[in-house]
Parts: structure tokens; C-alpha cells; sequence
């Protein structure tokens, strides 16, 4: 039995009452020739299911704590390809993708500068993309349950938020200008290897 008062609680037994009253309602009213009763216990069976799936699915992603992806606008992504021109050529799958992860990034981890201020939203995303290219095809542990804090010289600092502690210390930036995501990433690894 879950305790966590937070909870939404679903209502299932009201729900599925009024819409099994709702549904026996219909063969009666049907063999004592009460059609039109018929048709407005099907009609209001209808909307009453409908009502519950919404509320049951507002439910569902009010207790699993899921956050909504961040939703990249043109803007934000035409100042990244200012930024760095070279993401113009990349392939457009693989963009894609990418833009997905930065949103997924954006809304999961809280990115934050050195004094501990949250980032604005353009820095929030160069640094969530430069992560993203980072941990290209590659699980991102680190990143579970942790803020990035943004130092000098591009150098991101991943803590975990239990611990307080530096999980990771890496150095990315946008020095390098690459023809494809994968090269970009093999430059950042091994520009992290070669200072680790």
C-alpha cells in the first residue's frame, strides 16, 4: 500500500461503477422498449469513459513524475548552428535525435553556472548539447539524478544531487568544428582522455 499522500488517487471503483451502471443500462432499457433511454445510457457511457481515460491518464503522469521533453524552437536551434556551423551538414537523422535528447536533457537536469545560478536558456542548451553529442550512443549514469554546474573554460561539473558530490569533471566547448556527430564526439573524448 503506498503511503505517499502526493499521490493522485485514480478513483477506480467510482468510475468503473458509473460506467458498469451506465452499460447494464442499455440491454433493460432495450427489452422494455425504452429506446431512447438506450441511446442516452450509450451516449452518457461514452463521454462518462472518455472523462475517466483522461483523468485516469492525468493521473498516471502526475504519479510516475515524468517530465515533459523541452521543445526546441527554431530560435534556439538556429543560434546553436550559429554557434557552430558545422551542424548545418550533419545528417538530418541524427539531428533529430539529437534534438530529442537536448529536450529530454533540459527537462530532467537542472544546469546551473558558477555561482550557482541557473543557466539562461541559451546556455542551458549549449551545454545540454554538447552533453548529448558527449554521450552520443552511450548510456549516461552520470547523468541520472544530478545538476551540471558550467565553470571556466567550458569545463562542466556533474554532481549528484544525494551526495553533493563531483561525479564527473569534463571538458567540451566549442572549439572544433566536425563534418558529423560521431566526429565531434571523438574529438570531445579524446580532448577528456588526454587531460584525465
Amino acid at each position: 500500500m503506498n503511503q505517499n499522500k502526493n499521490r493522485v488517487n485514480y478513483r477506480f471503483p467510482l468510475w468503473l461503477t458509473v460506467i458498469f451502471l451506465l452499460l447494464i443500462l442499455i440491454p433493460f432499457a432495450i427489452l422494455t422498449h425504452y429506446i431512447v433511454l438506450a441511446k442516452i445510457s450509450g451516449v452518457l457511457c461514452l463521454l462518462v469513459v472518455i472523462v475517466a481515460m483522461r483523468f485516469w491518464f492525468r493521473a498516471a503522469k502526475l504519479n510516475s513524475d515524468v517530465r515533459d521533453r523541452v521543445i526546441l524552437n527554431k530560435n534556439d536551434w538556429f543560434d546553436l548552428e550559429r554557434t557552430y556551423p558545422s551542424v548545418y551538414k550533419w545528417n538530418k537523422s541524427d539531428v533529430s535525435i539529437l534534438k530529442d535528447r537536448i529536450g529530454l536533457m533540459l527537462a530532467n537536469t537542472e544546469i546551473r553556472n558558477i555561482s550557482n545560478e541557473l543557466c539562461s536558456r541559451k546556455e542551458a542548451i549549449e551545454t545540454a548539447f554538447q552533453l548529448c553529442v558527449f554521450y552520443w550512443e552511450e548510456n549516461s549514469s552520470e547523468l541520472t539524478n544530478a545538476c551540471i554546474n558550467v565553470g571556466e573554460d567550458s569545463t562542466l561539473y556533474i554532481k549528484n544531487l544525494e551526495s553533493d558530490q563531483v561525479v564527473l569533471r569534463v571538458s567540451l566547448g566549442f572549439s572544433q568544428s566536425s563534418e558529423s556527430l560521431n566526429g565531434l564526439k571523438s574529438y570531445y573524448r579524446f580532448e577528456n582522455e588526454s587531460t584525465q
